[in-house]
């Protein structure tokens, strides 16, 4: 009753939105509808006006928030109770309403989060519902879900990004409440998929076109951006590449590739995104895969989107291998001219070196890899020598010598080459890795024979040219933590492979690189590490030549850290 009065209304709501959010079994069904007929007076259509309006003040969020928590506290009457006009139905529309008010959500919009909240738990609600008897859940599930699914077209108006110079205009918390806003409503999505099935695709397929038709590119990303959360939910059903057939289709590849379109940089974003998750759908649907090579390929000139094109790259090469592997000399030509006109980012060359090694892997005889491995090898190596140049020239000026700074990569060129260089080894190592779906064959012992090409035949040429790649970098710049690490990290690639391959070192060869580190290197305990690695993952006898070396080596760090505090280092010795 208090409420109503202005000079009582902070304190009497405040109290109310607390019982009803914690305490609701205090009340008795004549205390709700004491608040049913609240929530329809003249005075609450007038606050509920005024908040959708955009009044944010704290006595109308307060308002908004008694709306939540009397939602919240009916959550079940709202669900099992609908249909036929039922005061409970008409209380719907309300906190419907609540997902649509004026201004950006969470750096305007207050009351959105909450509302979402409250429809995440209803959808929760409804899910839990939809397992009980056929006939019961007829009564009440259509209902439900219309409302839900109005509530899904608001969020999706709400979570559209705002103009770029107006999002990097607020602070940081709003920017990152905003995308967690995303990032609950995707949650939702995901549980509405287990009530609704693969048939929600087509709500969200039916938005896309539309976007597509009014050149709405905020509503189109949005669109984009929920189909791509539902990845995981539609992975395995029957149905998914019919549906993706109509987002991934040639007139909306077309759309992204024409320049006239203007389709804003965070729309093409969430569209690679897309591509990346869905990248399996091209091994059985190729007749677009070109065009999408296109626009991933196109996209690593744009610095904002480099990345991610890349990561999309090697991605689709990885799932598309057998298919792609005709093209290969295109890939290999491709990468020529990228970075021949341009200056590719580190992690750009990584992510497409690793896409084309995972299409040499695909070829069936080891002897038909040697040349295109050696074509990679060769852009790798121009940043060796370009590193190595560089770090001369740095210890020629005398900048370098006392180590004051070895974990600081940005005053030093050299480094930054350097790392370029063994992260690309690393992507090669990556995609030359045998795919994880492969057939394992059981019945193959630790004693059968192995083929030695990579070791002892044509493919151990190449083998050292990664091997003295590796100690040429290490040996120039072995006092930054950044490189041990890079280069531990391209062993260890090889170590988790069963098969022979050109980064799966022979024991020996590997323990040598590790041998040349010592007290003084910096991230140790990683060394440290690679070097268990290395043990527990070799079969047989084949550890045996240089397992005393090792233990030796451990003995002698110990040894100079006597007398000293060696309780990190001990520590890495027993956790490895």
């Amino acid at each position: 009753m208090c409420i109503a009065e202005d000079d009582l209304y902070e304190t009497a709501i405040e109290i109310i939105s607390e019982i009803l959010g914690n305490y609701s079994k205090f009340l008795l069904p004549g205390d709700f509808q004491i608040l049913f007929s609240l929530l329809n007076s003249p005075w609450a259509q007038e606050r509920y006006e005024r908040l959708l309006q955009g009044d944010f003040d704290f006595d109308s969020l307060q308002f908004g928030m008694l709306i939540v928590a009397f939602g919240d506290a009916n959550t079940q009457d709202l669900t099992t109770n609908i249909g036929n006009g039922s005061q409970y139905e008409q209380f719907l529309p309300i906190l419907c309403g609540l997902l649509s008010a004026e201004g950006y959500a969470v750096q305007e919009d207050k009351i959105f989060v909450p509302a979402l909240e409250f429809w995440t738990t209803y959808v929760e609600t409804v899910l839990d519902g939809s397992y009980d008897d056929e006939e019961d859940k007829e009564k009440w599930l259509p209902t439900a879900q219309s409302y839900i699914f109005q509530a899904l077209e608001r969020c999706m108006r709400k979570i559209q990004f705002p103009p770029a110079s107006v999002f990097n205009s607020w602070d940081s918390v709003d920017r990152t409440g905003f995308k967690d806003a995303r990032r609950d409503f995707s949650d939702l999505i995901q549980q509405f998929y287990l009530v609704t099935g693969i048939e929600i695709m087509d709500f969200f397929i039916r938005y896309a076109d539309q976007a597509i038709s009014s050149r709405n590119w905020g509503e189109l990303e949005v669109a984009w951006f929920v189909i791509l959360w539902l990845c995981d939910s539609i992975a395995e059903h029957n149905q998914r590449d019919e549906y993706l057939g109509r987002v991934l289709n040639a007139s909306v590849l077309e759309l992204v590739t024409n320049a006239t379109t203007n389709l804003p940089t965070r729309a093409k974003r969430t569209f690679l995104e897309l591509v990346k998750a869905y990248s399996d759908y091209f091994v059985a649907n190729t007749e677009n895969l070109p065009a999408v090579l296109n626009i991933v390929f196109s996209a690593t000139s744009s610095p904002s989107l480099a990345s991610l094109a890349s990561h999309s790259i090697s991605k689709l090469c990885s799932e598309c291998r057998s298919v792609l592997l005709p093209e290969l000399g295109a890939f290999l030509q491709q990468y020529n001219n990228i970075t021949t006109t341009s200056s590719l980012d580190g992690v750009v060359k990584e992510g497409v070196i690793e896409g084309i090694a995972a299409l040499i892997q695909a070829i069936p005889d080891d002897q038909s890899k040697i040349v295109p491995l050696n074509q990679l090898l060769d852009f790798v190596e121009k940043d060796v020598q370009h590193c190595l140049q560089l770090s001369l020239q740095t210890h020629s000026n005398g900048s370098l010598g006392n180590g004051s700074n070895h974990d600081n990569q940005a005053d030093n060129p050299a480094v930054t080459i350097g790392l370029i260089a063994l992260k690309c080894l690393e992507g090669m190592a990556k995609g030359s890795q045998v795919p994880a779906d492969m057939p394992v064959d059981l019945e193959k012992s630790d004693d059968d024979q192995t083929s030695n090409f990579w070791t002892e035949g044509e493919g151990a040429h190449l083998q050292l040219r990664i091997v003295t790649m590796l100690h040429r970098v290490i040996e120039a710049l072995s006092v930054h933590g950044e490189i041990v690490e890079a280069s531990c990290q391209v062993l260890r690639k090889g170590f988790q492979e069963s098969d022979p391959g050109p980064f799966v070192l022979p024991p020996e060869v590997a323990a040598q690189i590790i041998l040349t580190s010592n007290s003084q290197t910096p991230r140790l305990g990683f060394v440290i590490r690679t070097a268990s690695n290395l043990i527990y993952t070799q079969k047989g006898t084949k550890i045996d030549s240089v397992a005393g070396s090792l233990l030796q080596w451990v003995s002698q760090l110990l040894h100079t850290q006597e007398g000293t505090n060696n309780n990190l280092l001990f520590n890495h010795i027993l956790t490895s």
